[in-house]
């Protein structure tokens, strides 16, 4: 009982914290069947279905204890998904449920994280802000950068480090080690937020030389090896060595600028319009209270593509010059160090150009606005945290009423449900994938039955050694196998259909072509079909 009244003693306290992660979760519920499963989202999930993966530990003749899904991709997620596709089918939902939840949890962290550093007032505003962020919810909800564990892990290293500072216990300071080890693991570009921090740190180096021991470095060194070692081992076991440095660094001057731009597009939220349409053969109506309301909302308010968190950005910028001698003014200093450094080492490493990049320097901008909050008299900051938090709002009721109404980009299509379906239903052999976008989909949703099987783009070229050209062949005649293309003009690899056509032609073999599918506003996005021999076509 006593663990009880504590629980709801907590819950009684931090009201907003839980109010802010359910409100969070819900807006993520509505958007979870908006579009198909994307390829990069479903990478982690592949391994649990093969028995290849990136690189793993050999567990015996054909298992492999997978460590990392590419040279800087990290298998964390795919150990946490484990359990749950042991009992349940690897649907939309049971892919994105639990990264939604994730990013309900890393609000309720926020919460306790600048209730430690300032207020609760600032407390109120910071989870207010995440929780309506635009980028912050539908990267969570969709997760394929991925995000989710990034924001976890940060905001509770951010966490444990305040709690160490404040209170000297040097096993504070080892967790928050080892949340950062974790973050590496789980993403090694992890070491552009790591870099940002660290440089933010300088800021209370007068205190933290204070507060650090031989032992509690020791610790910290420890921990952060501890919970990267999966990365480490791969970087020096693999060939070739340090290939996550290697392969992932470079530089060009122009990236500052489309960085900056991509920055922008993530503050004011309109960065992933792109992954809603804005035309449809057949334009969807809505169904059900949600959808009703959406649109209701739409007509009445128009087009809202972006929201006034910039300008609050650049009035919080004021408040700190204001409020100079205030307590939030180490905490503001910190939150534009750490992402000043944190974008410039992005994009010095060549990454920054798309949201689901620049979404890592999260939660810092909501941070420093929430210190801003915290300085500002209660009832002006109110006023302005609704303002603000309505404009978010209204920019995902843009996405929303896109998704409803027009449908979702290519590589996000929802008649990838269909096709996998469709080929659950078939004894095919092999689903032979000519494209990007389809192969990691489809072997996740049908649990890889039929196999999926990409093939090189381009297919067959010439000058291809002997045995990969007599490896094609034998693809081809494979009478059981069925092929997946997108449809002309949806290909992201462009002219693949036709490689393969000529390919098999000049191989002496026809096309016989078996079905269409279509996404749910009437678009036809991918064909299936068979090779057969051309002398076993009737004359």
């Amino acid at each position: 009982m006593l663990h009880l009244h504590s629980a709801l003693t907590w819950v009684a306290q931090r009201w907003g914290a839980v109010a802010c992660a359910i409100f969070f979760f819900l807006l993520g519920l509505v958007f979870i069947s908006r579009t198909g499963i994307e390829d990069d989202e479903a990478i982690f999930a592949v391994p649990l279905f093969l028995d290849w993966c990136f690189y793993g530990l050999p567990l015996g003749p054909h298992l492999r204890l997978p460590l990392m899904h590419m040279s800087y991709l990290g298998a964390l997620k795919t150990w946490l998904y484990t359990p749950l596709f042991a009992f349940l089918a690897p649907t939309p939902e049971a892919i994105r449920v639990p990264a939604v939840l994730l990013g309900a949890a890393t609000i309720v962290l926020f919460w306790l994280l600048l209730e430690r550093v300032h207020s609760r007032a600032a407390a109120f505003a910071g989870s207010v802000l995440l929780a309506t962020d635009t980028i912050f919810l539908l990267t969570t909800t969709y997760d394929w950068g991925p995000v989710a564990l990034q924001h976890l892990l940060t905001v509770a290293a951010m966490l444990f480090a305040v709690r160490w500072y404040q209170s000297g216990r040097q096993g504070f300071l080892a967790a928050a080690a080892y949340c950062c080890g974790l973050a590496f693991w789980d993403k090694a570009i992890f070491g552009w937020m790591f870099a940002g921090m660290c440089a933010g740190s300088l800021i209370f180096a007068r205190g933290i030389r204070r507060r650090m021991t031989f032992r509690g470095a020791a610790l910290a060194i420890a921990a952060l090896l501890g919970g990267a070692l999966p990365v480490i081992v791969y970087n020096l076991a693999a060939t070739p060595r340090f290939a996550t440095i290697r392969s992932n660094a470079r530089f060009t001057p122009g990236f500052f600028a489309a960085g900056w731009r991509a920055l922008r597009a993530t503050w004011n939220g309109s960065g992933l319009l792109g992954i809603a349409h804005y035309a449809a053969p057949h334009a969807g109506t809505p169904q059900g209270v949600v959808e009703q309301a959406s649109f209701y909302l739409h007509a009445a308010t128009g087009e809202w593509r972006t929201n006034f968190i910039e300008a609050a950005l650049v009035v919080g910028l004021l408040v700190l010059l204001l409020r100079w001698r205030s307590t939030a003014r180490e905490a503001m200093l910190f939150a534009l160090v750490a992402g000043a450094i944190g974008l410039i080492a992005m994009l010095l490493s060549g990454g920054g150009l798309s949201v689901h990049h620049t979404i890592l320097l999260w939660p810092l901008p909501v941070f420093f606005l929430a210190n801003a909050f915290g300085e500002v008299p209660s009832r002006v900051g109110l006023v302005v945290l609704c303002f603000l938090g309505l404009s978010n709002l209204l920019v995902t009721n843009q996405y929303l009423y896109q998704f409803v109404r027009y449908g979702s980009s290519d590589v996000w299509t929802d008649a990838i449900y269909p096709l996998a379906a469709a080929l659950s239903k078939t004894h095919a052999s092999q689903a032979v994938i000519t494209d990007w976008g389809i192969a990691d989909q489809l072997c996740v949703l049908n649990r890889n039955d039929p196999p999926a099987r990409p093939i090189a783009f381009r297919f067959m070229p010439p000058g291809d050694p002997p045995a990969q050209r007599e490896a094609d062949l034998r693809i081809l005649a494979d009478e059981k196998a069925i092929w997946v293309e997108h449809m002309p003009g949806h290909e992201v690899f462009k002219g693949a259909n036709d490689h393969v056509l000529n390919a098999a032609r000049e191989a002496g073999f026809s096309p016989v072509m078996l079905d269409t599918f279509y996404d749910r506003n009437g678009r036809a996005i991918f064909q299936t079909l068979r090779f057969v021999s051309s002398a076993q076509q009737p004359h």
